[in-house]
């Protein structure tokens, strides 16, 4: 499957040329992983059950066994993911950000990575 390709604020890609970027395979799906766990959950109106809780990573006192089972919730629901096999979280108090590392297993067998991916209190 191909998609178009996003910047990491969102924005669709293009080249010099002014073309469209497209993005397909393992990181294609990781793109489409990251969409889903940068949503919150029922802020979408096509789909309100897409997405994350992100109260769930809001606060001081922060549980990360909650905050891991809710992002292999958010993975999970990407359909081309079999299994999440690693999340790793790193928290920057300073700017209130939580960036966020994983690794899961496509339907295909293809292994998909993520690192960095920004959760923020903003």
């Amino acid at each position: 499957m191909q998609s178009l390709k996003l910047s990491e604020t969102g924005d669709i890609l293009m080249n010099i040329a002014g073309d469209l970027v497209v993005v397909e395979g393992a990181k294609e799906v990781a793109q489409c992983c990251h969409i889903g766990i940068g949503t919150n959950k029922g802020e979408w109106f096509l789909n309100p059950d897409m997405g994350i809780t992100f109260s769930k990573f809001l606060g001081r006192q922060l549980n990360e066994e909650d905050m891991r089972d809710e992002l292999i919730q958010g993975l999970m629901q990407e359909e081309r993911i079999q299994s999440v096999d690693l999340i790793k979280f790193t928290i920057d108090p300073k700017s209130r950000t939580l960036l966020v590392t994983f690794d899961a297993t496509s339907t295909e067998g293809e292994r998909i990575k993520a690192e960095g991916v920004s959760i923020g209190a903003g």
